[in-house]
């Protein structure tokens, strides 16, 4: 038995890509079937992704590019200046 671990794009369909290397390891063909276990690789093991709390962890969240939201609030928020 073949194991190998590799993260997967969910496309615009809902179905998952193989890499071709992957594919190519396991000699796939159209039509084979895998099997796959499926986990948010952005969740930590034992984290319920069904719970409300864990489901608004980043929500909010930007480009990443922001690291003075303390000082800029009213920047970011209102698009204007702090007095």
């Amino acid at each position: 038995m073949f194991t190998k671990t590799y993260e997967a794009e969910v496309l615009d369909d809902g179905h998952l890509s193989v890499a071709e290397d992957v594919r190519l390891q396991l000699g796939l063909k159209k039509g084979d079937r895998v099997e796959v276990t499926i986990r948010r690789p952005d969740l930590p093991a034992g984290v319920d992704p069904t719970n409300p709390l864990v489901q608004l962890v980043g929500i909010c969240q930007g480009d990443g590019n922001k690291t003075d939201l303390s000082v800029n609030h009213d920047k970011y928020l209102y698009h204007q200046d702090a007095p």
